[in-house]
């Protein structure tokens, strides 16, 4: 029986599908979601180019962990107005697909349920999808939800 369950969430329209299944499946299961967000890290000062202006955009680590908790924390009350009871949130900065993985692995968890597509860019169209990359790294049941 599933007593943890991992959802990666972004944000996007296909991880709030995530979390809505999970929280079913939790709430009928009594069981335990846990919700992580983990944004990677700017690799350097990235440029947003603006018509003749152009600006340096630095994301800090606290920054991205302030914006990941906000996710996650809709993300819970999601889950607790489909019904879900016990919700845990975690933020991780790193790459995604190994952090999700070693949360999985550490915090022993049952089941992963991811959506098929977050907020990836074409990046990912090349190098494949983090619910992909996740899929065949982690030891336990994945669910992708479309």
């Amino acid at each position: 029986m599933s007593k943890l369950i991992l959802v990666p969430v972004d944000g996007s329209d296909p991880a709030k599908k995530a979390i809505e299944f999970a929280a079913d499946w939790a709430k009928h299961h009594d069981a335990t979601l846990l919700l992580v967000h983990v944004p990677e890290p700017p690799v350097g000062d990235e440029v947003m180019v603006m018509g003749g202006a152009s600006i340096y955009m630095h994301t800090t680590p606290d920054e991205l962990r302030t914006i990941g908790d906000s996710i996650v924390k809709a993300g819970a009350e999601l889950a607790r107005e489909q019904g879900c009871k016990s919700v845990e949130t975690l933020v991780e900065i790193g790459d995604p697909a190994r952090k999700i993985v070693a949360v999985a692995e550490d915090r022993k968890v049952d089941m992963i349920v991811m959506g098929t597509r977050g907020l990836g860019d074409w990046k990912s169209l090349l190098l494949g999808s983090v619910s992909h990359k996740v899929t065949h790294l982690a030891d336990c049941t994945c669910v992708t939800v479309r």
